[in-house]
């Protein structure tokens, strides 16, 4: 059962979204909008709009931009949960876009999210995805602004997440998470599995702060 705490993010505003940007949020929005603005010109599909930030960026760059979420306090065009066929979106959009979305959903339902996603793109589209992945972080900033980033399992940069991950054998995630990559039960692997069953090839990857960052090609029908 979900508690409390995961209940109130479906009633959050759109303020109050911006209001918790950080810095992880903004170098994800930048790698995101990089490659949508270099690849993408026609209908874009935005599943999840959260901040608002991507859309106010790609709208005008596009032919049509459409937002489907299960919050109605964002205002999306469609209101919808992803895990519910949606015959109307079928095969409208040259991609979609689904950052920091799939882990509010139970991973035993990450398969059909994957295979209706799938479902909304013409044949040859793509999918711009995130996914948390709990790690440690060391970020530097190079004279030249380059961004060098290095990955630590979980404990050994924190004394917090040492306690919980030694001690009491637990790796904490977000509250509003149902699981993340790296929280002792979900794998990467076992993320590209279930990409690769729903017809999704990687054309390109990334490990950034705190997530994973593919963009994928609709190659295949995926299995019933």
């Amino acid at each position: 059962m979900n508690s409390p705490a995961f209940e109130t993010q479906y009633s959050l505003s759109q303020r109050q979204y911006l209001a918790g940007v950080d810095f992880y949020t903004w170098t994800r929005h930048f790698h995101v909008l990089r490659d949508l603005c270099e690849l993408e010109t026609g209908d874009i599909l935005e599943v999840g709009t959260g901040d608002g930030v991507v859309r106010r960026c790609l709208q005008p760059l596009v032919r049509s931009y459409t937002v489907v979420d299960v919050n109605a306090q964002l205002q999306p065009d469609v209101l919808a949960d992803l895990r519910e066929p949606q015959p109307a979106l079928a095969g409208r959009f040259d991609a979609v876009v689904a950052t920091e979305v799939l882990e509010h959903i139970p991973f035993t339902d990450l398969p059909l999210c994957l295979r209706h996603l799938h479902g909304f793109v013409r044949p040859g589209g793509r999918l711009y995805l995130t996914l948390p992945h709990r790690k440690g972080h060391m970020l530097v900033v190079t004279p030249r602004q380059r961004l060098l980033k290095w990955r630590f399992p979980v404990g050994l940069t924190s004394l917090a997440e040492a306690w919980n991950r030694f001690v009491r054998r637990r790796i904490w995630i977000d509250p509003h998470h149902c699981w993340e990559i790296g929280d002792g039960r979900v794998r990467r692997a076992d993320v590209q599995a279930r990409l690769a069953a729903a017809g999704w090839q990687a054309e390109r990857f990334a490990e950034l702060p705190y997530c994973d960052y593919w963009v994928l090609r609709a190659v295949d029908a995926p299995a019933p």
